[in-house]
């Protein structure tokens, strides 16, 4: 008899029973165990993608910091890549350095400082405060 070749011993104990070659077994073990390695495979490499997404966003919170920009502009970052999270941080702090820059300080009229026993929201324009309805 070949070694290679199952055979069913008992010929009444299954009619239908399949017989497998030794090859036969070896390339079905051998097909789930590549199909396993690559399940594992794609968990793992998925891991890592979550794991870089994290790393970007702790970055991009450093240097938001750095650049003295809120980092709840976060939220609004591309933070896909390293090169698109540095290209959006360096956009937003070049607009927001320009608007600060073309900015115009505001002056408010009128303002008196305190003057004794008053506190400096009492000072003012009289014109203001009686269109307020406050004189």
């Amino acid at each position: 008899m070949d070694e290679n070749k199952a055979t069913n011993t008992n010929p009444e104990s299954g009619a239908g029973e399949k017989t497998f070659s030794q090859d036969d077994v070896n390339r079905i073990v051998g097909e789930r165990l590549a199909a396993e390695k690559r399940k594992g495979e794609a968990a793992l490499a998925e891991r890592e993608q979550q794991l870089a997404q994290r790393e970007l966003l702790l970055t991009a919170k450093e240097k938001l910091t750095e650049s003295g920009l809120p980092v709840e502009l976060l939220d609004a970052l591309n933070v896909s890549s390293p090169e698109a999270m540095e290209k959006a941080i360096t956009t937003l702090k070049g607009v927001i350095d320009k608007i600060k820059a073309e900015a115009r300080p505001v002056k408010f009229y009128g303002a008196k400082p305190a003057e004794a026993g008053r506190s400096p929201q009492m000072g003012g324009d009289s014109q203001l405060r009686k269109a307020m309805g406050l004189s």
